[in-house]
């Protein structure tokens, strides 16, 4: 007995020093971090949604999106991506009065510039409660944020990210160069960390979005969180949206029984409340199209290819606002008002051709395509005119006579009258060329819905 204990003591000997070790560094740490990732990430774990689309989309309520106040207006800002000082010019060129002004954003809060920019902009939004919608950068900022959360409420996760935070303190430097944007590849005077199985395939730790979303303020993370994806104003026929929205399911015939705008609302509920029609067409359209109840789809569309596959191209496709206008200029509600709403035939998948719809027309107004720079046609206004690139910060200003119930009449108005073509097929699409010098020359007025104008006001980023 006693020749078989001596015979182990060297290896129990061996497994109390290993036990000591292990110990010292649970408790002690080093300062090695790439031993201490690659020790810590070695447990597999399943991800929590990070993303948190809690609130797909908002109905704007008559006293969020005022329509029938001679002295309130409504304005929505395109793009900011941290501008702060161009979005002090723009309010101030406007002469924004909190009091008694609307403001909207469509979303792209951040990036691009200084953090401290960033996170200025972020302050002046959720400090003021500003209506708007998120952004795919400001998506981004929030799952990162989001899972630096989780990261933290992990055993040793706090310690972890602290040690992260001191190992790479220069990383800064390298975000002042302009060289680091999201879903870049790694720059060369970074060297990759051994980040294990802790962070989701694909994200790209310590870039600009990981960096605003480590220095941003609980309030601002819940102010993102907070942020819908669609904003619907039924009071005036609108929608706001960071990339786009689609009139029809591009996977079918526009005629198909399933598409929205292929047949009226049951005229049970609807007869004889015209408002409440367009409402729910509005509605449908959100509910029955199936890419605008994809997150990715509505942060991040452009245009639609011809196997009708969205696309985040620019060059690639037809911008899904010439198919949103196609389809909008052929909605006969407002063409057909002596005729009874019932007498309108219902659209079957059966039809391969027609000259009318059974809807009415709506406006989606949107940012994120800065290389087409304003955008404005019949029934869609993209308001991304490329600040963050040295060119502008566009806003939309709606008053009383953007609305059929305003009677304010308009000044500076643009010729954009569109007019029914001879063959029928439905109002002609015209699109305004707003060029930086007629900006500056005066802030000029589009058409807006039915028979409302708007303003466009704009100023020099620099």
């Amino acid at each position: 007995m006693a020749g078989r204990i001596s015979g182990n003591v060297p290896f129990l000997f061996s497994a109390v020093v290993i036990i000591l070790v292990l110990c010292f560094f649970a408790f002690n740490g080093t300062d090695d971090l790439g031993y201490q990732v690659s020790a810590w990430t070695n447990t597999c774990c399943k991800f929590p949604d990070f993303n948190h689309y809690d609130h797909f989309t908002h109905t704007l309520s008559n006293k969020e999106f005022p329509t029938d106040e001679k002295n309130r207006r409504i304005v929505v800002l395109g793009d900011i991506h941290g501008m702060n000082s161009s979005l002090t010019a723009l309010l101030n060129q406007i002469s924004y009065d909190a009091q008694r002004d609307t403001l909207i954003h469509l979303g792209d809060l951040v990036t691009r510039a200084t953090i401290e920019d960033s996170l200025a902009v972020l302050s002046f939004m959720s400090s003021n409660k500003i209506l708007g919608v998120r952004g795919n950068n400001d998506q981004d900022v929030l799952k990162w944020r989001a899972w630096m959360d989780w990261m933290v409420s992990q055993p040793g996760g706090r310690k972890w990210l602290e040690k992260v935070d001191k190992h790479w303190s220069d990383y800064d430097d390298g975000g002042k160069k302009g060289d680091i944007f999201p879903f870049d590849p790694w720059p060369s005077w970074m060297n990759k960390p051994d980040w294990g199985r802790r962070v989701p395939e694909g994200w790209k730790p310590l870039a600009e979005h990981y960096r605003i979303a480590r220095a941003m303020s609980h309030e601002h993370y819940e102010y993102l969180r907070s942020l819908p994806l669609v904003l619907h104003a039924p009071a005036g026929h609108v929608f706001f949206v960071h990339a786009g929205l689609l009139a029809a399911d591009p996977s079918r015939r526009l005629t198909h029984r399933k598409q929205p705008l292929s047949h009226w609302p049951s005229m049970k509920y609807y007869k004889d409340d015209v408002p409440a029609l367009r409402e729910a067409q509005e509605v449908a359209l959100l509910s029955e199209v199936p890419q605008n109840r994809d997150p990715w789809a509505v942060q991040n569309m452009r245009s639609v290819r011809k196997n009708g596959k969205l696309s985040r191209s620019n060059s690639k496709g037809t911008p899904f606002s010439d198919l949103w206008n196609n389809i909008m200029n052929q909605c006969s509600g407002l063409r057909t008002s002596e005729v009874e709403l019932s007498s309108v035939p219902r659209l079957t998948g059966d039809q391969e051709t027609f000259s009318h719809l059974p809807c009415y027309p709506s406006t989606v107004v949107y940012g994120h395509a800065a290389v087409r720079d304003l955008d404005i046609k019949r029934w869609s206004i993209g308001l991304d005119s490329g600040c963050s690139y040295g060119r502008r910060l566009s806003a939309l200003v709606l008053d009383a006579g953007s609305f059929p119930s305003g009677d304010v009449k308009p000044h500076h108005t643009l010729d954009a009258t569109n007019h029914a073509d001879s063959s029928g097929e439905g109002l002609s699409q015209q699109v305004l060329d707003l060029s930086p010098k007629a900006i500056d020359q005066f802030s000029p007025r589009i058409k807006f819905g039915h028979t409302g104008e708007a303003q466009i006001v704009s100023v020099k980023c620099h």
